[in-house]
């Protein structure tokens, strides 16, 4: 694991020179630390493509439905879709949940 982590800091730390290759190496930067995210807790997998897939019907329903006409209603929205989303995949009441988040 070390190794790897060590291999592809030599590889951005090279000068490339080339415009697109620089703005790649920036985001890899930026989330360095989460880039083997995957390798060190068992469990994680290495794409958020379940997720994706879990919050894609509720993304087409809104826009079907176009009732969230602001940006402030919309992440609100995203944001309280998420939450609920992550407790079903765990196995979590989201009533009951919900219900705990709201009473502090």
């Amino acid at each position: 694991m070390h190794n790897a982590q060590a291999t592809l800091k030599r590889w951005i730390n090279r000068g490339y020179g080339n415009e697109n290759v620089e703005k790649l190496i920036g985001k890899i930067e930026n989330g360095f630390e989460y880039w083997f995210t995957f390798v060190t807790h068992p469990g994680v997998e290495p794409t958020n493509n379940r997720a994706e897939r879990a919050l894609r019907e509720l993304m087409v329903q809104r826009k079907i439905i176009g009732t969230l006409r602001n940006g402030k209603g919309t992440s609100i929205h995203e944001r309280i879709m998420t939450v609920l989303a992550t407790w079903a995949q765990q196995g979590l009441n989201s009533l009951q949940m919900m219900r705990v988040m709201l009473s502090g």
